[in-house]
């Protein structure tokens, strides 16, 4: 059976590495060319932190980061993607201490397990190169990061065919099944882009191992590894479907706080100043629903890595259905 896929972000790669693995064929159409990506999948921080993200969010998307943490380090084991999964790290500022407060009380509150109350002792042990810089702090346990740009590097010689430079109309396709995700570029009304901004900086003078969260009375600032002293620093949250670059005071704000978690950011090389839009419904909950015929698969939100193989295994559940309901009817 022949499956149409539209867009060859996170969702359109990884469904595609699914339906391969279980015999579909699979083409996926992508507007842009190889070499250059402008998909918020790309520019991602690719955080798997669903604690953090708990005093926010709805509890489908909690049920959703939840099963989808279990799930990713299978994933990324068999595609050789670099990830930690140590837990991440909360902290402030003395004039922000109040944030960390109400942040503390919130996941004591909901009675979450893994949540860990550090002393600057304790902090400074898990990351040596916090010492000194905070008093107290919380410890997240078994959240994470994961290396979003060799992930779609993966994902694309497993997906079945791409088909770069080719922008399609979900409705003209000619699969068998066909699939809508294109995210922030469908043609769906009640969609809007959130417009995230975030700086790539290679720092041989930081060594930090986790995902940094530094409470802010404007924003969370997140601090998150890669490999070879490379860190994705990142915070805002617009609401705007602009793909514009980058601002001035996007920019001073991101790069001066990383400054005050870290000294050692001020020698840091500016390898890279992006933006994306993510898509979101009304209610900032994922979709995946049939519509004139097409799987439409969409509004992960600023979620995407965070609820992506939950996301995935409910648009396979849909296709899986369909197949068998024909099955059943030819016979």
């Amino acid at each position: 059976m022949d499956v149409a896929i539209a867009g060859a972000g996170l969702i359109g790669r990884m469904l595609g590495r699914q339906l391969t693995r279980e015999g579909y064929r699979v083409t996926v159409y992508e507007r842009e060319p190889r070499e250059r990506s402008t998909s918020s999948s790309y520019v991602a921080a690719a955080m798997l932190a669903p604690l953090s993200e708990y005093p926010d969010c709805e509890p489908a998307i909690w049920e959703m980061a939840t099963t989808s943490l279990d799930a990713w380090p299978a994933i990324l084991d068999e595609l050789d993607v670099p990830y930690g999964i140590d837990g991440s790290l909360v902290v402030a500022h003395t004039q922000d201490a109040s944030l960390l407060v109400k942040f503390r009380r919130t996941l004591h509150r909901a009675e979450l397990s893994g949540v860990v109350d550090l002393t600057a002792n304790e902090l400074a042990t898990l990351e040596p190169e916090l010492a000194d810089r905070f008093s107290s702090g919380l410890h997240l346990l078994g959240e994470g990061w994961l290396d979003n740009r060799v992930l779609l590097h993966a994902l694309e010689r497993e997906c079945g065919e791409i088909r770069f430079e080719c922008p399609v109309d979900p409705d003209r396709m000619h699969g068998d099944i066909n699939v809508d995700c294109r995210g922030s570029d469908a043609a769906d009304p009640e969609l809007r882009g959130v417009r995230g901004e975030v700086v790539r900086v290679f720092a041989p003078d930081v060594r930090l191992n986790r995902p940094i969260r530094l409470m802010h009375p404007k924003y969370q600032l997140y601090v998150s590894p890669r490999p070879d002293n490379v860190y994705v620093i990142g915070a805002t949250q617009i609401e705007s479907g602009s793909t514009s670059p980058m601002t001035v005071r996007s920019a001073l704000e991101l790069l001066s706080a990383a400054y005050t978690l870290h000294a050692g950011f001020a020698e840091a090389e500016i390898l890279e100043l992006n933006v994306g839009v993510r898509p979101a419904f009304p209610d900032n909950l994922p979709r995946v629903q049939w519509r004139d015929g097409v799987l439409c698969v969409n509004g992960l939100y600023r979620h995407g890595y965070l609820i992506a193989p939950a996301v995935v295994q409910a648009a396979m559940d849909e296709i899986r259905a369909v197949c068998k309901y024909s099955l059943t009817a030819s016979q």
